[in-house]
């Protein structure tokens, strides 16, 4: 949109004209989407931009998928970091030709450990043993052992934490996905509860995901302020870390 800058300038596209700050008008130069299509001399402008679009989806659909735990751990530029990352895995596809190259499962160890909140770090939070293991329609986390008085950095004003763990079954060639039921958490605890020993958190998909998907299972801490019995999340999820911790 044209800004008028002075009493006789303008600035912006006016009518197919372009006024510069420097006062020179020039014409709106036109689109020519053949020219895109077809030009040899833009061959790699256009693999690019289709790799590129391709990783976008990849990254929307794996965010969808898992929504509600990043909804609670994630910082502005989640959306670009992980289609950054979709992108360099896409790269990993020797089979394909430029500009044709896909997702494939067998290339998705890069995903693990992206963290979903670059404020907030699970290393710097979650100090206790965890392992996450598949097995059929199974993804399973297991915690050994966990303190919270000295294995949880929660931060200022927090009473109780949740610890999260969600899995998803994408099917990056149909770009839909499953979610897997975790049908017993381990719930809201105090920060002062007792120590807790062997514990397993199961998340079940209705059928083991086919061998050419991605399964993605990820980990993290919520936070939460307890005032007359309800639990409040703490207005800025910046302190909630989120990673992926198993892809298969």
């Amino acid at each position: 949109m044209a800004s008028q800058t002075g009493i006789l300038g303008l600035q912006g596209t006016v009518g197919g004209l372009v006024f510069s700050k420097n006062g020179t008008v020039r014409q709106k130069p036109a689109s020519n989407k053949a020219a895109f299509a077809t030009s040899a001399s833009l061959a790699r402008t256009r693999e690019n931009a289709a790799e590129f679009g391709l990783s976008a989806k990849y990254s929307k659909l794996l965010r969808d998928s898992l929504r509600v735990a990043i909804a609670s751990a994630s910082d502005s530029r989640v959306a670009s970091r992980l289609t950054k990352a979709m992108r360099a895995i896409i790269g990993l596809d020797d089979t394909n030709d430029r500009g044709l190259r896909v997702f494939d499962s067998s290339n998705s160890a890069p995903l693990l450990g992206f963290n979903f909140n670059a404020g907030a770090g699970i290393g710097q939070t979650m100090y206790f043993p965890y392992e996450v293991t598949g097995n059929g329609a199974n993804v399973t986390m297991s915690i050994p052992a966990l303190n919270p008085a000295s294995d949880i950095a929660a931060p200022q004003g927090a009473t109780h934490f949740e610890v999260v763990f969600a899995v998803s079954d994408l099917d990056m060639e149909m770009l839909n996905y499953t979610n897997g039921v975790v049908a017993a958490p381990l719930g809201i605890l105090p920060l002062n509860s007792a120590p807790l020993v062997n514990q397993t958190v199961v998340a079940t998909f209705p059928a083991a995901p086919a061998d050419a998907n991605l399964v993605v299972g990820v980990v993290g801490i919520n936070f939460y302020q307890q005032i007359n019995g309800k639990f409040y999340p703490l207005n800025n999820n910046s302190t909630n870390p989120l990673a992926i911790e198993y892809v298969a």
